[in-house]
This record gives structure tokens, sequence and C-alpha cells, in this order.
């Protein structure tokens, strides 16, 4: 593997690392800091909304700093935010490690995107991205089993102190690869940022091509609170048994990177989100109808994370043709709304709107028709052939016509 592909794979596991370990330990921590559920809940859903509101800073800083001082810096505050976890011993301790955590993971999540933007371009950029999703496919696939594991072994405040030893390693490893990159003249005052923001927001194609972003994040996010507690009250799965079934759904991100893969060779982008789609559809029936069979369920959730998996390079691809010059910035605003405003309407679905699994097949229907409607406003940029960044309009072709 090119060693730039690595190091952006490596950057991204640390906030997914972050992200997820802690979810199928959930019901511990609820037991170990006196939580109710929906606290713990908040808990965790405090780190994606520090994250998303990280992005907004961290994003302008790559495009105009370039990306090497914002990794180190997040790396820095990765590791004290895992520190606070490891050593927490009431809520307040765990919540502030956990907005730190997010807050670090703001710079893994851009600048491993950043890398491979200002190192490869055409073909080689797709296969780059299409590797990083298959890379984070896996880190998704193992995260589960090994939270399961070492919680098992050592509680969970123990796996923490694996978690510093990673993300130093890490920092070391990016501190002798980094690729150089050059600095630009985007202006950081406020008003300016704003501005950006705006452009980006008000172009034409911004939230469909974002709505691939966004609906499987809101549906992972949505289920990944509600998914531990239902292994246990339903079907009474032990802290192990939660982390081993995490994990086979999380080879659903695999399948469906290594997939899309493959599928980009031959097809179009927009043919891909198209071909992927009816795992949408097929994992809220399987909700409505087979919810008594957990085999069942971990199938439907794992169709989602498919999908996950599977819109990822394709969303990538269409930041790169759309903000080419502010790839950071688009980025960053995609992310930013994603965890501040879709992380809050997940927690607030699990405390008021999820009875069960038949209510998750509402949302996972109503998503879809989402998606789809997106694919749809997409094909017009094949047809008319744009390339927007902000308020600019070129002309290059995104071979991407449906």
């Amino acid at each position: 593997m090119n060693r730039y592909i690595a190091l952006a794979a490596f950057l991204l596991s640390c906030s997914q690392l972050a992200s997820q370990i802690f979810m199928p330990v959930l019901p511990d921590i609820t037991q170990n800091l006196a939580l109710t559920e929906g606290a713990s809940q908040a808990i965790i859903i405090s780190f994606f909304v520090s994250l998303g509101a990280a992005q907004l800073i961290a994003g302008p800083l790559c495009d105009k700093y370039g990306s090497r001082p914002i990794f180190i810096c997040g790396q820095i505050i990765l590791v004290l935010g895992t520190l606070l976890c490891a050593l927490a011993s009431d809520a307040n301790t765990f919540l502030a490690g956990r907005v730190l955590q997010g807050i670090g993971s703001a710079a893994p999540v851009l600048v491993s995107r950043a890398i491979l933007y200002a190192t490869f371009k055409g073909n080689k950029l797709n296969s780059s991205m299409g590797n990083l999703a298959i890379s984070a496919s896996l880190v998704a696939l193992i995260t589960p089993l090994i939270s399961g594991t070492l919680a098992d072994m050592f509680s969970w405040q123990g796996m923490s102190f694996a978690l510093i030893v990673y993300y130093g390693f890490v920092m070391v490893f990016g501190l002798i690869v980094f690729p150089t990159q050059q600095s630009s003249n985007i202006s950081l005052r406020p008003a300016a940022l704003v501005k950006q923001y705006v452009d980006i927001s008000l172009s034409r194609f911004f939230v469909s091509m974002a709505v691939l972003k966004w609906a499987p994040t809101f549906l992972y996010l949505t289920i990944q609170l509600y998914f531990p507690f239902l292994l246990r009250n339903q079907f009474g799965f032990t802290t192990e048994q939660i982390g081993q079934a995490m994990t086979v759904c999380m080879g659903g991100l695999l399948i469906g990177s290594s997939l899309a893969k493959a599928m980009q060779k031959r097809v179009s982008h927009l043919k891909v989100v198209v071909y992927l789609w009816p795992a949408l559809p097929i994992s809220a029936l399987t909700f409505l109808f087979f919810h008594g069979s957990v085999y069942a369920v971990i199938f439907a959730y794992c169709a989602i994370l498919f999908i996950f998996g599977g819109y990822f390079p394709s969303y990538m691809y269409y930041v790169g043709h759309f903000h080419t010059s502010r790839s950071s910035t688009a980025n960053a605003l995609v992310g930013a709304t994603e965890l501040l405003i879709f992380s809050v309407i997940a927690w607030l679905a699990n405390q008021y709107l999820i009875s069960g699994p038949d209510s998750i097949s509402i949302i996972v229907a109503t998503i879809s028709i989402i998606v789809l409607l997106a694919a749809k406003h997409l094909s017009f940029a094949a047809k008319s052939n744009h390339c927007i960044q902000g308020e600019v309009t070129c002309n290059s072709k995104p071979n991407d016509s449906l």
C-alpha cells in the first residue's frame, strides 16, 4: 500500500476508534457511572457534537496552513481526551474526555482526506478513496470485537490506555511520512469563513452530494445508540456477545466499500449509488417483519452499514469534483452538519420515537426515499457537466450520467 494511503487510513482509524470503541460497552458504562440509559447515550452523542463543531474550524485551517500542524494538534488533544476517559470515575470526567476526543478527532477525519486530494488525481484518486473506504471498513469491523474482548479482560477504562498507545504510534508515523503541502490565501476572519460556508452550502448540488454522507451516518448513529440495549434487553446478550454481534454487522461496511471500489472501475459513481440503494428498503422490511429473530436484526443493521461503506467513495468523489480547491472546508461543512444536527436528532429519536425495531423500519424507509431523490438530482450534474465550487462553475465532465 502507498505510504500516503496508509497514513490516511491510520488517521481515519484514530477517529473511528474514538467514536466506536465505547459503543459495545455502553451498558457497562451506564452501570459503572450510575447513569440512566438516556444520559449515557447523551454522553456518547457529546463526542459527535464536539467533533462536528471542531470540523468547522479545522477544515479552513487545513486549507490555509496545510494539514501537518492540524494533524499534530489533533493527536495531542485526542490523547488527552482518551486519558480523561481512562481515568474517569464519574460522569462529568467521562463527559469531558469525550468532548476532548471529539475535538481532537476532527483533525484526523479531515486530514486523512486532504492528504489523498493533495497527493493523487483522476483515477488514482478514485482508487485511493476506495482503498481508504475499505481500510475504514476493516477498522470498523474489528473495533466492536476488540472493545468487547478488552472490556471483559481489563474493563472499559483499561482499554482506553491501549488507544493512547495507538494514537502515539500514528503520530510518530505521521511525522515521518507526512507529505509536503503548500498553504493558501484563504481568509480565516469569521465573516470570510461564514461566507465560504454559505457559498458552498448554496451551491446547486451540495445538499444532494451531502445526502450520500448524511443519510447513512444518521441511520448509523440512530441504530448504533439503540442496538446494544436491544441485544441485551431483548436477546440477553453479554458485553462480549454484543461486541461479536456488532463485529458481524460492521462486516457490511467492508462488503459495501469493497463492492463500490470494484464497481467504480466499470460504472459511474452515480450508478454505484443507485445499484446499492435497494439495501435500504430491504433493511426497513427486515426490521418490520422479522425483528423477533436476532439474526434478522443483525442482517438489517448490516444492510445499513453496507450502504455506509458503499456510498463513502462516491461522496468523496463529488466533494473533490465540486469543491476541488476547498475540499477540507466542504468536508468540514458536511461533517459538522451531520454531527451537530443529525447526531442530536438521532439521540432525540432514541428518546421519543424509537419504541422497537418497527419504528426503526419507518425511519429507514423514509431515509431511503430521500437518498433516491438526491441521486435523481445528482443526475442533472452529469447531464449539464457542472463543476461547482461555491459560486464558481467550470466545464469538467464528471462522467456520471445514468
